[in-house]
């Protein structure tokens, strides 16, 4: 559809009326006098001064202006004064009175000294602006950033109000007081209390708070149903710039009307301070709320408007963050004591499946020992069921544990003490493990006194329950053979007193590695274990020790520990004597002669269960592994290269990998699981470790480093995590895949290991294919990394190589000097008996040179003469190997020969040769000798051609570096008379402008005179040239602003409509006039009315192009397309939209012309523009502000078609 004209005219803007007043204004009036007497530099300063405030009187002293920061701005004045230098002052606050109220107003501005020709101070300079909401809104910035710091610090919602008044009170600017309130809710009676639970104000523990006499009423408890009724209807209206606010007046807190309405209420204090009651609301549980009330003071100093409110509405929904977060947190402390509750069900439920799982093992333990019975000790499934019964003992062990603690738990331990002789019960019981500790090597001392004198002694009888006396002593001398490595374990029976009262003391002392200090009080808690403590094995339940103290408790006894680390450990059981410590029906009075260990089935399996699990010790004794190929093999860790070995795996895995076993390291402490694996895995090398420790001998002894590493992660002296972290801070064995085995089957335990560098983890039980599946996919991708990591390793040796080149060709030194050295640092990286750089003879004469040479001291031939010529038609392809040639055909100017005489060298060598490239002409060559038949690696062939490649870039680009030094010398030249230029027109457009102004101002004085035609003719004649001639003054001034980058645009909301509609209608009657048809297409519906942008410039860059197309059209018609649509070829990834406007025009520009159109002072043929008016500017300063604008301008055109301009503004 076609645009509407309609002109609207020009209205002088309010700067230019603005100056106009300054300049006209009656300055001989006041103190200053006429301004035709001023010093000029208070002309200067008046005309460049920018005022603060529009409404201040002009001529007014300050004290009439400005009263109320006089003192302050005269002491400032006077600074300046005295001194002669400007002050600055940056966020400087001023009390000030606006609309009869005092407020606070923060300015940034500076106070510059004006001095008189003569040198005197006449004047002082004020250039300020107002910041007051910067500085506002960085403050309560401020605050906000308090509360998400210190959210953590919540503990309950008391503690959450407390820390919200404590934030509050350290920065009061903004909220000078604070109170907080909650509201109990009651669902039949609607609000019940408002309870006070937090406030800025202090407190006095006799008069209670100190609540300031401006408040109203404030109570710590405030009853809402005296208030439910209450009329609220006394508001006041304080009106401040443009607004008025509605305030409550009221004796006391409105809280019930908030509750009510909700938002928030504003209330006038008996001050006429003000303060704002605002609310949040947090759901407790289903059904039930709680209301949280804040009651903020106002800044008698601040207007409280929208920004101020939503200050103080972000204020509570930190607050409502913080509720919500204290609520989280009490929820939690609800949850563990709920956890702990369910402890106790927990150990009901133990109790029960242990009964439950017994029944199945004994199912399986009978059967499983008459297999065993029956079956030859020679056939291959013996081992297999061994390994089953031990680990079935195992279990029926730890559920038996497990039951007696559930009984002890409930007070359902079944006992039954009997008179017992405890001498030759507790030597019975203890020499089963005699013949164990002396196979383990330990000295094994069991002083019992005689039964007929301990017992005369003791003087009384002992009651002993059988079962639990068992469990003691058996766990007791269990764990001391399993902490001792050598030295003795002694068993001592005795009588002592303790409290006054003679006992029976059993003692169980070793020589083993002993019990930290800080671990001894938590000892006998059950599950507790003493971490990284080196024993034999890291087996167990941590519940041992805690059982034999109950079970000693049962007895009335007790037990005490004390223990010296790396000395050893003793334990002492004391039991009482005599009866009466024990109730009346627990005691069996029948004495039984027999052996108590023999006749009870029960009591042999408790005790083959211990002797079982002890008897894997003596696998574990000693700390060497069996290993006759590890024993054999002493190289020190210090002495291992690893980057030897790294290099040697990466050549061996690439060449031999079908023809050698990959070696894996097991680490396990039970040894059972090793046996297993090691079994598992046969198709490896496998090497074994009973524990971190232990693996990191091995692998100290090895002469390669495994492939992988197969770890348990709990074991005793250095676990599977701690061996990990070792491994992965050593150089050496960081790359060695780990895979971890563990009975730890959360998802959590999972995490922990792979992010302590696990390549795997696998979770007991696991499927022997599986295991073996992911052993060899990580051997598989390790050696993958390896080969990548040495592939990367060589490529940046490579590439400091040639940086290093690069450098020194760059260094500025002697060409050939360089070029020495650097043919010693290739020596270094590629071995070879001689290297040398040829240079090319470009004569014709074919008298190439060496100009860099170096030869390896080893085998140095005397040098003739180092001007040779080398007779390029010898290339005898025959002598190449066939594998060579595919390298040869990808690498353009190498040549290699094999066994070829050199003249120079005097002999025959194998020859390698790239060659040195300038500017695509052969510079020279990089040659390198060996020996003759010696072959070249794909690798030294295409690192040769890289570093004459390097040499070819740097000899280039230090020969381009010189180039540019000349041109940038030009540049600069030309540059600086581009400057001058530009500063001379822009002078003489200065001064053109003031007799310009004067003859436009006479002549638009004669518009309202009574003139003859021929003079008003003769006017508008004049008005039309000097109309011209300073569009031409004002298109030089922009050019020379925007070649000085010193134009800036106006970003101001303005009606894009209209300014077309201005714009083209202004160019009508031109169009018309010349009878050209201007014909505007544009969508009206789908373009913004209002945008962001600076309507100036735009309708200077649209003028232009009007203005050109009427002055070239001599006839036909102008067609104006202005639309909206996606950017997509100055920003592909973004949909920004753009404004265009499309103008075609008649005459034909040539197009060696096109490219010339956009500069200054350009156009085009002459024969074309030499009747038209203009300067060649108009184009130039369109491109600038349009691409100042973020935008772009284009011209196409064809011949007998016109010209065609596009224009794309991007409009922000």
């Amino acid at each position: 559809m076609s645009l509407p004209l309609d002109y609207s005219g020009n209205i002088e803007n309010e700067e230019q009326a603005y100056a106009k007043m300054v300049y006209e204004y009656d300055w001989s009036s006041t103190v200053l006098g006429p301004i035709n007497s001023w010093d000029p530099a208070l002309k200067n300063a008046l005309h460049g001064i920018q005022f603060l405030k529009r409404n201040l009187p002009l001529g007014k002293p300050l004290r009439e202006t400005w009263p109320e920061v006089l003192d302050v701005l005269t002491s400032q004045f006077e600074s300046v004064r005295l001194s002669g230098k400007g002050i600055f002052f940056n966020e400087f606050c001023y009390v000030v009175e606006r609309d009869g109220y005092t407020e606070d107003a923060f300015l940034k501005h500076t106070f510059s000294p004006v001095f008189q020709s003569d040198g005197s101070f006449c004047a002082i300079f004020f250039l300020g602006q107002e910041i007051t909401q910067n500085v506002l809104s960085a403050r309560r910035l401020k605050i906000l950033g308090e509360f998400s710091r210190r959210i953590s610090e919540v503990a309950s919602l008391g503690n959450a109000c407390q820390i919200i008044t404590k934030v509050l009170s350290n920065n009061n600017a903004d909220i000078p007081y604070a109170l907080i309130y909650f509201v109990d809710h009651k669902s039949d009676f609607g609000y019940s209390n408002a309870r006070l639970m937090s406030t800025t104000f202090d407190y006095d523990d006799k008069t209670g708070w100190k609540f300031p006499d401006y408040l109203p009423e404030t109570l710590e408890i405030i009853d809402l149903a005296k208030d439910a009724n209450k009329i609220y209807d006394t508001y006041i209206e304080l009106k401040r710039y443009n607004a008025t606010y509605s305030f409550l007046k009221c004796d006391s807190w409105p809280i019930s009307l908030l509750l009510k309405e909700g938002g928030h209420i504003k209330v006038l204090l008996k001050d006429d301070s003000q303060a704002v009651l605002l609310t949040t609301k947090i759901f407790i549980r289903e059904g039930q709320e709680l209301s949280a009330i804040l009651i903020c003071g106002i800044n008698p100093r601040c207007t409280l408007d929208e920004k101020y409110m939503e200050f103080l509405k972000l204020t509570v929904s930190h607050m409502n963050t913080f509720l919500l977060h204290a609520k989280t947190v009490e929820e939690e402390k609800m949850r563990s004591k709920v956890l702990a509750d369910l402890n106790r069900q927990k150990v009901s439920f133990f109790q029960g499946l242990s009964h439950e799982l017994k029944t199945p093992l004994t199912l399986m333990l009978s059967p499983l020992d008459d297999i065993i019975t029956i079956c030859s000790k020679e056939a291959s499934m013996m081992s297999h069921l061994q390994l089953i019964r031990r680990n079935s003992h195992r279990l029926l062990k730890l559920i038996n544990s497990l039951l007696q603690f559930s009984n002890i738990e409930a007070n359902k331990l079944k006992v039954d003490y009997r008179e017992t002789n405890i001498t030759e019960f507790t030597q019975e019981l203890v020499s089963n493990f005699k013949n164990m500790a002396e196979t383990l090597g330990l000295e094994y001392v069991i002083d019992i006194p005689s039964s007929d004198k301990f017992n005369q002694a003791m003087g009384d009888k002992i009651y002993l329950d059988h079962d639990m006396y068992e469990t003691i002593v058996f766990n007791l001398c269990s764990n001391a053979l399993k902490h001792t490595w050598k030295g003795r374990v002694t068993i001592r029976l005795y009588l002592d007193h303790k409290d006054n009262k003679k006992m029976v003391v059993l003692e169980i002392s070793d020589t083993g590695v002993g019990i930290p200090e800080k671990a001894l009080p938590n000892l006998f808690q059950r599950f507790y274990r003493v971490e990284s403590q080196n024993s034999r094995s890291h087996e167990g339940t941590g519940i041992g020790l805690a059982l034999v103290k109950e079970l000693i408790t049962y007895h009335g006894g007790d037990i005490t520990v004390t223990s010296v680390v790396n000395q050893g450990t003793t334990f002492k059981c004391w039991f009482p004597i005599g009866h009466e410590h024990l109730s009346a029906n627990q005691i069996t009075n029948q004495i039984n002669f027999e052996n108590p260990i023999a006749s009870d089935r029960e009591l042999y399996n408790n005790r083959q269960l211990y002797l079982e699990e002890s008897s894997q010790w003596i696998i574990n004794n000693t700390r060497e592994v069996q290993n006759e190929i590890i024993d054999k093999l002493s190289i020190d860790d210090q002495d291992m290269d690893v980057d030897k070995i790294l290099a040697d795996d990466v050549m061996s895995h690439d060449s031999t990998v079908n023809a050698k076993k990959y070696q894996i390291l097991l680490v396990d402490d039970n040894n059972d699981m090793r046996d297993f694996l090691a079994d598992l895995l046969k198709e490896f090398d496998v090497f074994r470790a009973c524990d971190g420790q232990d693996a990191i001998r091995v692998l100290k002894k090895l002469k390669k480093l495994p492939d992988l590493i197969l770890s348990d992660v709990m074991m005793p002296n250095i676990n599977g995590y701690e061996l990990l972290d070792l491994l992965r801070s050593n150089v050496k064995t960081q790359l060695i895949p780990v895979i971890l085995l563990s009975a730890r089957a959360s998802e959590n335990s999972k995490v922990e290991g792979l992010d302590k560098g696990a390549d795997d983890y696998l979770v007991k039980p696991f499927s022997a294919q599986e295991l073996l599946t992911r052993i060899r996919t990580n051997i598989e991708l390790s050696i993958l990394r390896r080969k990548i990591s040495f592939q990367r390793s060589k490529q940046e040796e490579t590439k400091q190589l040639l940086l290093s080149i690069s450098n020194k060709i760059l260094s500025g030194l002697d060409l050939n000097e360089t070029l020495l050295n650097i043919v010693k640092e290739i020596h270094h990286r590629l071995p070879t008996e001689r290297i040398f750089i040829v240079k090319n003879d470009q004569s014709g004469f074919k008298n190439n040179k060496i100009i860099a040479l170096y030869e390896d001291e080893k085998n140095i031939t005397p040098m003739t003469n180092q001007s040779i010529k080398f007779n390029d038609g010898i290339k005898d392809k025959s002598q190449t190997l066939t594998n060579l040639q595919k390298s040869l055909n990808n690498n353009p100017g190498i040549d290699v020969f094999l066994d070829v005489y050199c003249n120079n060298a005097c002999k025959n060598v194998s020859l390698l040769s790239a060659e040195i490239s300038l500017d695509n002409i052969c510079w020279g060559w990089i040659k390198v000798h060996r020996s003759p038949n010696s072959v070249w690696l794909d690798s030294e062939i295409e690192l040769l051609q890289q570093i004459s490649n390097q040499i070819s870039l740097g000899i280039t680009y230090a020969k381009m570096l010189e180039e540019n030094a000349t041109n940038e010398i030009k540049i600069k030249i030309a540059e600086a008379a581009s400057m001058a230029k530009s500063q001379i027109l822009a002078n003489t457009s200065h001064e053109l402008r003031t007799p310009l102004g004067a003859i436009i101002g006479i002549l638009s004085s004669f518009e309202s005179t009574n003139l003859t035609t021929d003079q008003k003719e003769m006017i508008n004649i004049m008005s039309c040239g000097s109309d011209i001639v300073l569009s031409i003054v004002n298109d030089i001034l922009d050019v020379a602003r925007l070649e000085a980058q010193k134009i800036t645009l106006t970003n101001t909301t303005f009606d894009l409509l209209e300014l077309f509609e201005s714009t083209i209608e202004s160019f009508g009657k031109k169009a018309g006039t010349k009878r050209i048809e201007l014909i505007v297409n544009c969508e009206v519906d789908k373009l913004p009315r209002y945008i962001k942008s600076d309507p100036e410039r735009l309708k200077q860059v649209l003028s232009n192009l009007l203005s050109n197309s009427i002055k070239f059209t001599n006839e036909g018609k102008i067609i104006v397309t202005i639309s909206m649509q996606l950017q997509d070829v100055i920003d592909e990834d973004k949909n920004k939209q753009t404004y265009g406007q499309t103008i075609k025009k008649g005459n034909f520009i040539d197009q060696k012309y096109i490219k010339q159109a956009w500069q200054s002072y350009s156009q085009s043929d002459m024969s074309m523009t030499k009747t038209q008016d203009g300067t060649g500017l108009g184009l130039s300063i369109c491109k600038s502000l349009v691409e100042i604008n973020g935008g772009e301008i284009d011209v196409e055109s064809q011949l007998g078609k016109g010209r065609y301009k596009e224009c794309i503004v991007e409009l922000f």
